[in-house]
């Protein structure tokens, strides 16, 4: 009776092992010290009673800033200003992202100045792109106006009520980022096998079963990635925001973002702004993880 001889177990601490562990470690070392260290740093004083200009009074608090994200009405308010943006702004830009690469793919004549065209807004900076727009809403001197009144209507107060400030951050925003949307749902139709489509065709499939039989099954993996990065990003959108609005008028377009710089910078209340951040990223990671899971069910 022949025994067979277990494999000894390779250890992790190999020669070749500490090598990559070294080259490794400068890496790890930066990261530890300018994310996972600050956001330890922020739980922390989320605890804390902690005032700027009170640097002495600093006092443990226990769960009363927390509270606070539950009775002050204007954390409230933002809270779901984040949601409204975020959701109406991730939406709308794949739903034209993903038009747009529909309508491009079909063109034959100049679908190189096309794609530069529209990827060229993703690549500003998101406070140029709020300056850009701030002047386009201008009540006096704003393009959007002058066109609105030379085709007979009315001017319209951009930025000077609650719903439209928002409806006007949430224009931009879609300006600026359905182009990632539009950049991935182009590359993935051009990489399709053309043989399914033709056969698709010749059976006298129209194009709307080609597209919503044969297309957007093999895009949606793609389209998935894109709605998760379009969340996190305007999720903790500030420099849009705070460009085109600072919030206002009053507190109409205040986010969870700007709401943790107000806290901080305006009120000096350091400890409820770091309450609201530990809010935001555990709403952040909890739905991001819920899309991501659900990207790699679907997959």
């Amino acid at each position: 009776m022949q025994t067979t001889q277990a494999k000894p177990k390779r250890s992790i601490f190999t020669q070749d092992n500490l090598f990559m562990y070294g080259m490794m470690a400068p890496a790890m070392i930066i990261v530890f010290v300018v994310s996972i260290v600050p956001l330890a740093y922020t739980f922390y004083l989320s605890f804390q009673n902690y005032i700027l200009t009170k640097p002495g009074a600093i006092h443990f608090a226990g769960f009363e800033n927390f509270t606070k994200l539950f009775t002050d009405s204007t954390i409230r308010d933002s809270i779901l200003h984040t949601f409204v943006y975020t959701g109406a702004s991730v939406i709308l830009s794949l739903i034209i992202g993903l038009a747009l690469a529909v309508v491009i793919n079909n063109v034959t004549v100049g679908k190189t100045f096309f794609r530069i065209a529209l990827f060229t807004p993703m690549m500003l900076s998101s406070v140029v792109v709020g300056v850009i727009w701030r002047f386009l809403f201008n009540n006096e001197l704003g393009v959007l106006n002058y066109l609105v009144v030379f085709f007979g209507g009315h001017k319209v107060n951009w930025l000077g009520t609650g719903t439209m400030a928002m409806t006007s951050i949430i224009i931009a925003d879609i300006w600026q980022w359905a182009s990632y949307t539009f950049i991935l749902a182009l590359a993935a139709l051009e990489a399709m096998n053309p043989e399914p489509l033709e056969a698709a065709t010749i059976d006298g499939a129209n194009s709307w079963q080609i597209f919503w039989s044969l297309r957007f099954p093999q895009m949606l993996p793609v389209i998935e990635v894109a709605a998760v990065f379009r969340f996190i990003w305007a999720f903790r959108s500030f420099d849009l925001i705070y460009a085109l609005t600072k919030g206002g008028p009053g507190t109409s377009t205040e986010t969870m973002a700007l709401e943790v710089w107000r806290q901080a910078f305006t009120r000096y209340d350091v400890g409820t702004s770091s309450a609201v951040s530990v809010l935001m990223f555990c709403l952040l990671f909890l739905i991001s993880i819920f899309l991501l899971r659900n990207s790699v069910k679907n997959s």
